[in-house]
């Protein structure tokens, strides 16, 4: 029944997709376009044969076993008999070199380039006709930031969540603990100890200390049990004391040591936006929300990264360290922000702090990245956050992107000269160029004997014209029989 409700809904003249790459996206095209009725054909190698064959054929999605060679493949296709191409491999050199493979036996059918690299990007843009590159960083960003956007609109936020105690603080507190109350016991207990010693008052408390200093009993003396283990008690308390006490100095010298090196400072912001991960998606979200003058933070693991550096250029706050951690989260303000967006490149992370947030009792509207569409609708009915899915977003925008492509290519089909009948005695594959069709190497001493000759025969022909040319230029008088001019 769906299959026929398909049926029902593809257009009497549609030409069908022909879907190059199918990963996460290209599957994601796929289902996409079938599901709105439009015409598919997948172009599929081996290996995506093995993963998504079975898959597509269910579907009942028109396939084209391709073999390991897949370019000579996609060139027989007749791509007067298609609506558009989708390249969407994750392989930017690859998809370049399929655009442009398709380009030379089509001059008009629309395509639609993944590509990543902001220099291809423009380089497509420019020197090929009717292409649309675009990724899942280009895509989804816009659709993070105008949800974030959204989300800052609406105003009104609860009360935001007790920002918990720093792992470091709490073991700081511990010890200051342990040593503390291992001193008060040892000097309560020394006191205690004394007064069962029958000696002299002072002397009683100076081998009191010196038993629990020590472990050695006085000489001479009578103890009772009870002493004994009171003795035993204090001097494990005492050895506590002493551990506690040295790693807080351990510590205190630590801290000094690296006073000069490392010093993170909490972002004093409130409402803000707080952005992890420093990748394609976060990196452009973040400079659309700086470019819109909301306040933003960013969360990155790797110091190192691009986009690090031209987003702290920008002057854009960038907090170096581990999102899933509560230090990090309490140096990027993400207790007192108005939204988070978790838009890393690991689903695992970004579900994390999602979850993390929830457990917390926050309010804070929270916009997880899942890279998995299944996840992301998974995750927006059983966990309280907002999951975003590059592949659908992606997914969306190209069935968008290919109706108005079609739409474009039928008002100039009438305008545009057919595809050129490529010549079946020309050599063809990646390398065949025009210096295959010379019989000797076209180098750069050849290219000089070559205009050399040229010239010489150019000269000798303008020679001769010139001779020929005052023989019978009109304005010299006539001449006689013997060739001297006549009177």
């Amino acid at each position: 029944m769906p299959e026929s409700a398909n049926q029902a809904r593809r257009p009497a003249e549609g030409n069908p997709i022909l879907v190059v790459g199918i990963g996460h996206v290209g599957v994601a095209v796929v289902h996409r376009l079938h599901a709105l009725g439009v015409p598919v054909r997948a172009l599929l190698t081996p290996v995506e044969q093995a993963r998504q064959g079975a898959e597509l054929q269910r579907l009942g999605v028109e396939t084209v076993n391709a073999s390991t060679a897949w370019e000579q493949d996609l060139a027989r296709q007749e791509f007067s008999e298609l609506g558009a191409v989708v390249l969407a491999a994750d392989n930017d050199s690859g998809n370049v070199d399929a655009c442009l493979l398709v380009r030379r036996h089509s001059a008009d059918v629309p395509m639609l380039v993944r590509v990543s690299d902001p220099t291809l990007v423009r380089f497509l843009r420019v020197s090929v006709p009717h292409v649309e590159p675009y990724s899942m960083g280009s895509v989804t960003a816009p659709v993070a930031a105008e949800l974030a956007l959204q989300l800052l609109s609406r105003g009104g936020k609860g009360p935001q969540v007790k920002r918990p105690t720093p792992r470091s603080v709490r073991v700081r507190t511990a010890l200051w603990t342990m040593l503390v109350v291992s001193v008060l016991t040892t000097a309560a207990g020394t006191a205690a100890l004394a007064s069962h010693l029958k000696l002299p008052g002072l002397e009683a408390l100076a081998a009191a200390a010196g038993w629990v200093l020590t472990g050695a009993a006085p000489d001479g003396l009578k103890l009772s049990s009870t002493a004994h283990w009171l003795a035993v008690g204090l001097a494990i308390a005492d050895r506590v004391a002493l551990v506690a006490g040295a790693l807080l100095v351990f510590d205190w010298l630590l801290q000094r040591r690296l006073a000069g090196v490392v010093q993170p400072a909490p972002v004093n912001l409130h409402d803000h936006v707080v952005v992890l991960g420093a990748g394609n998606v976060g990196a452009r979200v973040a400079e659309i929300l700086h470019q819109r003058r909301v306040p933003v933070v960013l969360v990155e693991r790797d110091g190192g990264l691009r986009n690090v550096q031209r987003l702290r250029s920008a002057g854009i706050p960038v907090v170096v360290g581990d999102a899933t951690v509560d230090e990090t989260l309490d140096l990027a303000g993400a207790w007192q922000a108005a939204v988070v967006l978790a838009l890393t490149s690991l689903d695992a992370v970004n579900l994390h702090v999602g979850l993390l947030l929830a457990d917390r009792k926050s309010t804070i509207p929270t916009v997880v990245r899942l890279l998995s569409p299944e996840l992301s609708d998974h995750a927006s009915r059983t966990a309280d956050v907002s999951p975003l899915s590059p592949v659908a977003e992606t997914a969306n925008y190209v069935c968008r992107t290919v109706e108005r492509l079609r739409k474009e290519r039928g008002k100039r089909k009438d305008q545009i000269p057919g595809s050129p009948t490529p010549d079946p005695a020309r050599p063809t594959g990646r390398y065949a160029g025009p210096e295959f069709e010379a019989p000797a190497r076209n180098t750069d001493q050849h290219q000089k004997l070559a205009r050399a000759a040229a010239l010489a025969v150019e000269r000798a022909a303008l020679t001769d014209d010139g001779a020929g040319a005052r023989a019978d230029d009109g304005d010299n008088p006539p001449t006689g029989g013997s060739g001297a001019p006549s009177t």
